[in-house]
């Protein structure tokens, strides 16, 4: 009998120190496991899983909601979306998905309005996905954006008219994309900036010491190299072949940390990654120290991590806005989508990663004052270049 009452005891207090959750909504995710992504896959979901681990523990048990995020492997493969989407529309009602790229975008954008399911990616946009009243959004603004932030940056510390010179390829539309949105930069102010060379290459060039020389002979201050790692380490090799020194500027896909893996960055000094999250390796960062602390999966923090974990971070506000409007029990997928245009997220809500955010239904990244950050090469390390937000430009789409 007294080992009864012990046990019902014991099985009463076990209950009470739970989380009592209310209502339970999925978030469904695309990873890329088996593609080209797989490598930092890895970094990338465990950003996702850890962050909401620790909402669910700091704050879903106060709000009495709990978020289950459900990964698929899409292999960055738009044909596989098309075959999953349905079944995780079917089986995980989910209230948000957290795209990874391209794919999500092609397949998705279009079907998202009627399926009344937004779609929030951590990678940047480009301007053929820049529609009016989409569900698709992203946490950051398109790439030529970004880069804009950093090269109004260069241009105000340079003085003069900065002279760019870009490297692409023709067979991917979003690397064409980029170079346009910079071009577009310059026309708007043909007095601070200008795009003297354009080298159009493969996106695994063999060598590009002939195409660098000819860019050479119209003096570019940077070179801007949106497109692959393998683009940005073959300027580089014949940057050194040819004894110039010009920083080349990159986005995160093909950053510094990814040349890092295969190339030399002490050969590499003063070039830069430009984007508009907080770098990873920046001495205060809240989020960063969250991620630790909660750390699920095999993972480890770099600029992956990072931009997963403010993807997840902003997915889980949005959720905190659309409890306080419609009940803890009522959240659904439009009501997500109400609850992003209708509120701003500040940098303190956003744990510093990124900075104010306001979006509307006119663009798929945020509006009003855009924010850029870097990271720079010195003696072959990796820093942040600034520890303020670099202010965007404004310009026009293109």
């Amino acid at each position: 009998m007294a080992f009864r009452t012990t046990f019902a005891a014991a099985a009463m207090l076990a209950a009470v120190s739970l989380p009592a959750y209310a209502a339970e909504y999925t978030m469904s995710a695309s990873a890329d496991f088996s593609g080209p992504f797989a490598d930092v896959m890895p970094n990338a979901m465990s950003g996702i899983e850890s962050v909401t681990a620790w909402w669910n523990k700091e704050v879903g048990t106060k709000l009495g909601v709990k978020v289950n995020i459900k990964i698929y492997d899409m292999r960055y493969d738009a044909a596989v979306i098309a075959r999953t989407w349905p079944s995780i529309l079917s089986r995980d009602q989910p209230i948000m998905h957290l795209g990874f790229g391209s794919p999500d975008l092609t397949t998705l954008m279009t079907r998202l309005p009627n399926d009344k399911v937004p779609m929030l990616i951590g990678t940047a946009m480009v301007s053929m996905v820049w529609k009016p009243q989409g569900w698709h959004f992203s946490i950051r603004p398109t790439y030529s954006h970004e880069f804009a932030g950093l090269l109004d940056y260069l241009q105000k510390k340079q003085g003069g008219k900065l002279k760019i010179g870009a490297v692409s390829t023709q067979t991917a539309a979003g690397f064409v994309d980029q170079v346009k949105g910079v071009e577009k930069l310059a026309a708007t102010y043909p007095d601070r900036f200008e795009v003297v060379d354009t080298q159009w290459v493969a996106a695994s060039p063999v060598s590009m010491t002939s195409n660098v020389r000819a860019m050479l002979e119209k003096k570019p201050d940077v070179i801007l190299v949106g497109g692959t790692t393998a683009q940005v380490t073959a300027t580089a090799a014949a940057l050194e072949e040819l004894n110039a020194k010009v920083p080349i500027i990159n986005s995160t896909h093909n950053g510094l940390s990814e040349v890092a893996k295969g190339y030399d960055l002490k050969k590499m000094n003063g070039s830069y990654s430009a984007f508009s999250f907080t770098p990873d390796n920046q001495p205060k960062l809240p989020l960063r120290d969250i991620y630790e602390a909660n750390k699920v999966g095999n993972g480890q923090w770099g600029i992956i991590t990072t931009q997963s974990a403010a993807q997840a971070l902003l997915a889980l506000r949005v959720l905190e806005k659309a409890v306080a409007k419609v009940g803890k029990d009522k959240v659904t997928g439009q009501a997500m989508y109400d609850a992003l245009l209708a509120n701003k997220f500040s940098e303190q809500e956003l744990l510093g990663v990124l900075p104010e955010l306001d979006f509307d239904d006119t663009a798929p990244f945020p509006i009003g004052a855009i924010k850029a950050k870097a990271q720079v090469v010195v003696d072959g390390k990796i820093q942040p270049l600034t520890e303020e937000w670099l202010a965007v430009p404004a310009f026009e789409k293109w």
